[in-house]
C-alpha cells in the first residue's frame, strides 16, 4: 500500500468519531409507515409529507430537499425528533429531491441517505403544516377554542334562536333534564375485556363514562350560548366530579383504553367551553387529571412517546388516540406546558401519517364497519382543526373521496357492508356523522345516499349536531351518471356493481387483493370475493367476532378457508399478516362488462408460483372466477365458498345450488379433474357464547360451508367457477356446456336475462386473452400487462 493511501485511511480513521455508525436507508418493516413519497411519486399535495423509518437509538434527525440530484441549494430541516417532516411553506411545482440522515446523543450524525425524487405538479394543493409558532398564534388566547371561538360566540347565539333554533332546543331540553338528577357515577368494576369474570363489564364501562362526559358537554355548552346560571353551576359541578374520577381505577389506560380515550378529550370540551366558571385551583386540578391520562396515552403502546406511532401508524387504537390528544392541547395551549408537545404531535401526525388505512380513492382496508368507527371520530378532529388551527384537512385526496366506498359497497337496502371486521351487518342509522362529510365537501351523490338510507342527521351529539348544522345542506343527486364499478387501487378493494341506485336489482361483486396485506381489522384473504344479488347476501365471507383475537376470531375467521378464497395442500395464505401479498393486477370495465385480476402467489408462503383469480363479470348476471395457479411440487387444491343456509351438492353434475328464498345462485365448476365436495356447518373453535350471552349479543349466525377440492396433486390449474345468481323463481337449470381446444377453453351458458352467453379464454399469447359473446354484442380482455 503506497504512502498516500496509508495517509487517506489514517484520515478516515481520525475522521470517523464525527460519523454516526447507523446508517440510513433500512428496509421498511411491514407495518413502518416507510418511506414517503416513494421515490418517482407525483405528489397531490404541495409541500409533500416527507418521512422515513426510525432508528431506536437515534436522537434526531436531519432532512434536505433541492432542485437537483446534487443537493447544490438544498433547503434543510434539523433536529427533528420525529421521523416525518412537512415543510411549512409550499414549494414551486417541479421535480425535487430529498434525503435524510441520522443524529445520535453525541450530536454526531450518519451519512446521507440515498436521493429520492418526487413531483409537485402544477394542480397540487398547497397544504403546508404551521409551525409551533403558526399554531400560537393561531389558537384563540381565551375560550371557547374547540369547536368554536370567542368570536364566534355572537353569530352562533344569534343562529341559535334562528335557523338552529330545532338543533339547540335540543341541547336546552337535554341540559334541562340534567338540572334535578345526579351525574352519571363512575365505573366501579376493573373489566378488563380477556377477564372472563369482568370481560362483560368492559364496554359498558366505555359507555357509562361517555355518558357522564356528554352530560358534562351539553350543560357546558348551553351555559356557553345562553349564559344561564342554573347550567354553568351543574357544567362545573358535573366536571368536577369528572376530573375526581380514579385515573387508576376502572377508566384506566392499560386496563380499559376504550373508556380512557373519552377521558381524554370530552373532558377538555367541558373545561374549555365552561373555562370561566372554574376557579384557578379548579381548572389546575382539572389539568392534572387531564395531563394524568394524556400522560398514559402518551407512554402507551398505541403512541410510543409519539416517534413510536409516527413509525408504525397502522394501529387501530392509535389512530384514535392522537387527535384525542389534539383536542386536549388546543384546549389546555399556553396554560401547561406539555399542550405544545401533544399539539405538535397531533399536527405532525395528521398532515405526515393519517389516514393510513386508507387510498386516495377513498377505500379503507379495515372495511366499512371499522371505517364508520373512524371516520365518526376524526370529524371531531377535522372542525376543532378548522376552527382552532386553520387548517383544511378535506384538502386531503381521501377525504375527498372517502364516501365513494359508501356509495359503492351498500347501495340503498344492500343486507350488509362486505369486507373487514363486524361488516356482516347492514348500514344503520348510526352513520349520521356522515352529514358531516356530505356538507364539507357539497358531494350531492352522498347526500343523495343519505336520503335513500334514510340516515338522520342528528347523531346523538347534540352539540355538535348544532354546530355541524349551520353548514348548508347538500341537494342530492342519484349517482345514474356514475360508473357502477370502481377499484380502490391503495387498498386493493374492488366493488362491481349493475346499479347503484337500489340493492333489489343489483348484483354485486366485493373483490380484494391488497397491497396493505391482511391484518389488523382487514384480514379477508387476497383473492377473496363476497356474491350480494337482488337484496341478499349469498357467498359471504365471515367477519364476525365474539373479542378481537379470541380463538375463534383468530383460528377459525382470520383463516383463509373461512372465506371465499383459495386452499392449497389444506392451507390458506399467511393469517393476519401484514406483509404485501397481494395486489389488483389489471382492471378493465366496459359497457356490460368488468374484468378484473387479482394477484395472490405472494400470500402463500412459497405454496405457489402463480396465483391469479381472473373475474369476468357480464352484466347483469352472470360471474366467471377462473382461478389461474402454479405449484412449485405437485400439490391439491381446494376451492371455498361459504353460504348463510346450505347447498343443495350435486357431485356428479360438479354443481351446487345456494336457494336463500327471494333469491340464491347456481355454482358450476369448470375443471381439468371432477372435483370432490365436502359441506358442513358451524365453526371450528367455538365463538364464546358465554361472553356473547352476558353482553346480551344476538349470537353469530350459522354458516354453511362447502369445499371442492382436486384429487389428483397437479402442477397447476386452470378452474372455472361459474356464478349465476337469480331472483325468486327464476332459476337456471341448463348446464354449462364446456369446449376445450388446443390453446383455450371456453364455455357457454344461460342466464336468466341472457339467452345464451359464450366466454371463451385463450391460454396463449396477450391479445384476447378473454373473448365474451351474448346477445349480438361482443367484449375481448388483454393479459395482463
Amino acid at each position: 500500500m503506497n504512502l498516500r493511501r496509508i495517509l487517506g485511511l489514517c484520515f478516515l480513521l481520525l475522521a470517523a468519531p464525527a460519523l454516526f455508525s447507523q446508517t440510513p436507508d433500512r428496509e421498511p418493516l411491514p407495518d413502518e409507515w416507510g418511506y414517503r413519497p416513494a421515490d418517482g411519486a407525483t405528489v397531490p399535495l404541495n409541500p409533500p409529507s416527507l418521512t422515513w423509518v426510525h432508528e431506536k437509538d437515534a436522537a434526531g434527525y436531519a432532512v434536505e430537499w433541492a432542485d437537483n440530484a446534487r443537493f447544490s441549494g438544498a433547503a434543510s430541516a434539523r433536529s427533528l425528533h420525529w421521523c416525518v417532516y412537512t415543510h411549512s411553506k409550499p414549494l414551486k411545482p417541479g421535480t425535487y429531491f430529498w434525503r435524510y440522515r441520522i443524529l445520535s446523543k453525541e450530536k454526531r450524525a450518519s451519512a446521507w441517505s440515498r436521493a429520492r425524487k418526487f413531483t409537485i405538479p402544477a394542480n397540487a394543493s398547497d397544504f403546508p403544516q404551521p409551525t409551533m409558532d403558526e399554531l400560537r398564534r393561531r389558537v384563540p388566547k381565551d375560550h371557547p377554542r374547540l369547536f368554536a371561538r370567542p368570536e364566534d360566540l355572537p353569530r352562533l347565539k344569534a343562529y341559535a334562536q334562528a335557523g338552529g333554533r330545532a338543533h339547540f332546543d335540543k341541547i336546552i331540553a337535554a341540559a334541562d333534564a340534567l338540572l334535578t338528577v345526579d351525574p352519571t357515577p363512575e365505573p366501579t368494576v376493573r373489566a378488563h375485556p380477556y377477564d372472563p369474570k369482568t370481560n362483560q363489564f368492559w364496554w359498558p364501562n366505555r359507555v357509562q363514562t361517555i355518558k357522564a362526559l356528554q352530560e358534562a358537554e351539553v350543560l357546558s355548552f348551553a351555559w356557553l350560548l345562553t349564559g344561564d346560571k342554573r347550567y354553568g353551576e351543574r357544567a362545573r359541578d358535573f366536571t368536577l366530579r369528572l376530573a375526581g374520577w380514579d385515573p387508576d381505577g376502572p377508566t384506566k389506560w392499560d386496563l380499559n383504553c376504550e373508556a380512557a380515550k373519552p377521558m381524554l378529550h370530552r373532558l377538555a370540551r367541558a373545561y374549555d367551553w365552561a373555562w370561566p366558571l372554574f376557579t384557578p385551583e379548579e381548572r389546575a386540578r382539572i389539568r392534572a387529571v387531564m395531563l394524568r391520562r394524556a400522560e398514559d396515552a402518551w407512554k402507551s403502546s398505541e403512541v410510543e412517546n409519539g416517534v413510536g406511532h409516527l413509525d408504525r401508524p397502522y394501529d387501530s387504537h392509535g389512530n384514535r388516540t392522537w387527535h384525542k390528544l389534539g383536542e386536549f392541547a388546543i384546549a389546555t395551549l399556553g396554560e401547561m406546558p406539555e399542550a405544545e408537545r401533544y399539539l405538535d404531535f397531533a399536527v405532525t401526525t395528521f398532515f405526515a401519517a393519517y389516514p393510513v388505512w386508507s387510498d386516495d380513492d377513498g377505500g379503507w382496508h379495515e372495511g366499512l364497519s371499522y371505517f364508520a368507527g373512524y371516520m365518526s371520530k376524526v370529524t371531531w378532529w377535522l372542525d376543532a382543526a378548522r376552527v382552532a388551527l386553520g387548517i383544511d384537512g378535506f384538502k386531503k385526496p381521501f377525504f375527498a373521496h372517502f364516501g365513494d366506498y359508501y356509495l359503492y359497497s351498500t347501495p340503498p337496502e344492500t343486507p350488509e357492508m362486505g369486507l373487514g371486521d363486524l361488516a356482516h351487518r347492514p348500514v344503520s342509522g348510526g352513520m349520521s356523522w356522515m352529514h358531516f362529510f356530505v356538507r364539507r365537501t357539497g358531494n350531492p351523490y352522498w347526500a343523495w345516499w343519505l336520503d335513500a338510507w334514510k340516515i338522520p342527521f342528528d347523531s346523538g351529539e347534540p352539540v355538535l349536531s348544532f354546530l355541524w348544522s349551520e353548514a348548508p345542506p347538500v341537494k342530492p343527486e342519484p349517482p345514474a351518471s356514475l360508473p357502477p364499478s370502481k377499484v380502490f387501487r391503495g387498498t386493493g378493494v374492488a366493488v362491481l356493481n349493475t346499479t347503484l341506485i337500489n340493492a333489489a336489482d343489483n348484483v354485486e361483486i366485493r373483490f380484494k387483493a391488497s397491497p396493505m396485506g391482511r391484518w389488523s381489522h382487514g384480514h379477508d384473504p387476497h383473492n377473496s370475493f363476497t356474491l350480494d344479488a337482488y337484496g341478499v347476501a349469498l357467498l359471504v365471507n365471515n367477519v364476525y367476532r365474539d373479542l378481537y383475537g379470541t380463538p375463534f376470531h383468530k383460528d377459525w375467521v382470520w383463516t383463509s378457508r373461512a372465506q371465499n378464497a383459495l386452499l392449497v395442500d389444506g392451507f390458506g395464505q399467511k393469517p393476519h399478516s401484514a406483509d404485501l401479498g397481494g395486489r389488483i393486477v389489471k382492471w378493465d370495465f366496459q359497457d356490460g362488462l368488468d374484468y378484473l385480476v387479482g394477484d395472490a402467489a405472494a400470500s402463500y408462503e412459497g405454496r405457489l408460483k402463480k396465483a391469479l383469480r381472473h373475474v369476468v363479470f357480464v352484466k347483469p348476471d352472470l360471474i366467471i372466477l377462473a382461478d389461474e395457479v402454479e405449484a412449485p411440487k405437485p400439490s391439491t387444491y381446494q376451492l371455498m365458498l361459504h353460504g348463510q343456509g346450505p347447498f343443495f351438492v350435486n357431485e356428479s353434475d360438479q354443481r351446487l345450488i345456494l336457494d336463500r328464498g327471494e333469491a340464491g345462485v347456481v355454482v358450476d365448476y369448470v375443471s381439468e379433474q371432477p372435483l370432490r365436495m365436502r359441506q358442513w356447518q358451524g365453526y371450528e373453535p367455538q365463538p364464546d357464547h358465554s361472553y356473547l350471552a352476558s353482553i346480551k349479543s344476538p349470537g353469530i349466525p350459522m354458516q354453511w360451508h362447502v369445499e371442492a377440492a382436486t384429487a389428483a396433486p397437479a402442477d397447476g390449474s386452470f378452474t372455472l367457477t361459474v356464478l349465476r345468481p337469480f331472483k325468486r323463481g327464476a332459476q337456471p337449470s341448463t348446464p354449462v356446456k364446456v369446449e376445450r381446444t388446443a390453446d383455450g377453453l371456453g364455455v357457454t351458458v344461460s342466464t336468466p336475462s341472457q339467452p345464451e352467453v359464450s366466454v371463451v379464454f385463450k391460454m396463449t399469447g396477450q391479445a384476447d386473452f378473454i373473448r365474451v359473446r351474448s346477445g349480438g354484442r361482443e367484449w375481448t380482455v388483454s393479459r395482463q400487462e
